[in-house]
């Protein structure tokens, strides 16, 4: 999953740069951030899988890296999905096609390297002196924008995310479960909770502790990106949700949507509406006709 939202998140619905089409999360610049060093074993791992698929015989049928990646990701969290009890189907659309090191421009795919990144729990080094003035969780919700996300979607996948420990660095801030890996609504649960406090754990407050209340011991820890979903009211409420009795399925299945349009959000050649597939040869009208 780690791998196939960092080939994704690159994106800027802006401009259009990056995404998971291509493939270019193999290949340098993005291969050598440090955001996406957990990529590495895992893309070697489908290189191999791709290669054995690719050289037998299978009805002329060929898949590239940057369709196995992002298959990767859905099928893990369909995985993950079951194993908390809810069985849903992460939509998965083919067609993607691998770009070469030839034909990357690498100074320009190094403007999409990020300073931060509130989804996979990223500061770059010597972010405050980069950007002084300007805290994570504001990078965070540009990086959102940017993936033109909802307040919804927004929060179902940063609340996957963390479910899946899908942190940079495979740090524990924002894990507030005891079942990594399986799709629970606990990061909903712990942070809406009143049974724990937010104790700063340095200076600058980028960093907290999750104490229980009456034991004062240190259950969770914790990033402002991750605080932020507690702390601002519109996206707290969208929080209670998917916290309460009734909100498990919920998030799981907004999670889906949510993964699919991350996904989708650089394939130019699809309907939106249908995910049907549009030759490059024609375009859209305003009224969605084709226009040959």
């Amino acid at each position: 999953m780690y791998t196939a939202f960092s080939a994704a998140v690159a994106h800027r619905s802006s401009d259009k740069r990056g995404g998971a089409n291509g493939g270019r999360l193999a290949l340098a610049p993005q291969k050598d951030w440090a955001v996406n060093r957990r990529t590495v074993p895992v893309i070697a791992a489908l290189r191999t899988a791709l290669e054995e698929f690719n050289g037998q015989p299978a009805g002329g049928k060929h898949v590239s890296l940057a369709d196995l990646i992002v298959l990767g990701g859905c099928a893990a969290l369909e995985k993950a999905a079951a194993a908390a009890g809810v069985a849903t189907e992460v939509p998965f659309t083919p067609g993607r096609r691998d770009s070469t090191q030839a034909l990357t421009d690498v100074e320009m795919f190094t403007w999409l390297k990020p300073v931060a990144d509130g989804f996979r729990n990223y500061l770059g080094k010597g972010f405050g002196d980069t950007l002084q003035g300007v805290s994570p969780e504001e990078i965070f919700l540009d990086k959102a924008q940017l993936l033109s996300l909802t307040s919804p979607e927004w929060v179902a996948l940063t609340g996957g995310l963390r479910a899946m420990n899908a942190n940079h660095d495979g740090s524990p801030y924002g894990s507030f479960t005891d079942r990594v890996g399986v799709l629970t609504n606990d990061f909903f649960t712990v942070l809406t909770s009143t049974e724990y406090d937010w104790k700063k754990d340095d200076a600058k407050g980028l960093t907290f502790s999750l104490e229980h209340r009456e034991t004062g011991k240190s259950r969770f820890v914790a990033t402002r990106s991750d605080l932020l979903f507690g702390s601002n009211s519109q996206l707290r409420a969208v929080a209670e949700v998917f916290a309460g009795g009734d909100g498990h399925k919920r998030f799981v299945r907004a999670l889906a949507k949510a993964w699919d349009k991350v996904m989708m959000l650089d394939r130019c050649d699809v309907k939106p509406d249908n995910k049907a597939l549009i030759p490059l040869n024609e375009e859209l009208t305003d009224s969605g006709q084709l226009l040959f």
